[in-house]
């Protein structure tokens, strides 16, 4: 399972959806120990803060929120 995006040739290979999935569902676990899909149902059921006050939260749900575009 590929976990990012490749530089070949001085060009970048795009992550398929299934693997930007993938991707994210590691970052998930790696950050917060809970699994893309929980974290995109937390954040969507308001369970975060305002993901870019770091005071509210910690830095990872902010970092995880720039990431989710891979995995909806």
């Amino acid at each position: 399972m590929q976990r990012h995006a490749e530089t070949t040739e001085n060009r970048i290979r795009e992550l398929s959806p299934k693997e930007g999935r993938e991707m994210f569902d590691c970052a998930a676990w790696r950050k917060l120990g809970i699994s893309g899909e929980e974290f995109i149902c937390r954040g969507d059921a308001g369970y975060y803060d305002d993901p870019d006050d770091r005071t509210k939260d910690p830095p990872e749900v902010m970092e995880l929120g720039m990431l989710m575009d891979f995995a909806r």
